[in-house]
């Protein structure tokens, strides 16, 4: 009998110190990270998408993914915050084509095809006797027998 109890005591001690802990510091070291949040951060959410904080509330945040488009996030969807060194790519506000980018862009095209339009083009045509069939609901001359 005391050794069933012991038994019992050890596996209940080895559950504790082998799942419960480890997942107590995670919360706690997240919690702690999301309260540490400051407009300015650059940080990855949990969906892989990487930004920096404009915003911060209570529940959300507001995250700018590329200049000028922002996002509104539960702030537990922050998983980490990154390091300068973290980030592959820069993003800069200024329109200046960089050297891989292929040369004439669409701004460079004079008119676009759609300029010329009309709503007159957006018009049906009537439905001529040759395509009508028995189960075409604009026919009238089926319903009336």
């Amino acid at each position: 009998m005391g050794s069933t109890l012991l038994m019992l005591v050890l596996m209940g001690a080895a559950f504790y110190f082998l799942l419960i802990r480890p997942q107590q510091k995670r919360a706690k070291k997240q919690q702690e990270m999301t309260n540490s949040l400051a407009p300015g951060t650059r940080v990855m959410l949990s969906s892989g998408v990487f930004g920096t904080i404009r915003h911060l509330g209570e529940r959300q945040a507001i995250i700018e993914i590329a200049p000028g488009i922002e996002m509104t996030v539960v702030k537990q969807a922050v998983v980490k915050t990154l390091l300068p060194e973290d980030d592959e790519f820069e993003y800069s506000d200024d329109d200046q084509v960089s050297d891989d980018e292929p040369e004439g862009s669409f701004d460079d095209v004079e008119g676009s095809p759609f300029d010329n339009i009309q709503p007159s083009d957006f018009i049906d045509p009537k439905p001529s006797d040759a395509r009508a069939t028995d189960d075409d609901p604009t026919d009238q001359s089926s319903t009336q027998k």
